[in-house]
């Protein structure tokens, strides 16, 4: 399996973790330009972006909208790998602990 397959499978698993707990899912996408983000949740009382993927590369619009917004302390990162914190505020998580968070 490539990893667009393997993103889209991880991402529909990710929605229904985060949907069973409760969350309401938003998706985002700017106009005119390739940022989007996989899904938006509300946490603690902020907005928490959340980008799948189905290897363990970088999340660049993840990246640009935690940069760009001062109201977006951090995001989240699920993927087939360890756990990890950027110095731009990104959580990497291994897929499961979607169940967690």
């Amino acid at each position: 399996m490539d990893g667009n397959t393997k993103g889209g499978i991880y991402e529909c698993a990710i929605a229904d973790a985060l949907y069973k707990k409760g969350y309401s899912l938003f998706f985002y996408k700017k106009e005119n330009s390739r940022l989007e983000i996989d899904i938006i949740i509300q946490k603690d009382g902020k907005i928490a972006p959340i980008e799948i993927k189905g290897e363990n590369n970088r999340a660049k619009s993840l990246t640009a909208l935690v940069k760009s917004k001062k109201d977006i302390p951090y995001g989240y990162k699920f993927t087939d790998g360890n756990i990890g914190v950027s110095d731009s505020g990104i959580i990497t998580l291994p897929l499961y602990m979607a169940a967690f968070i």
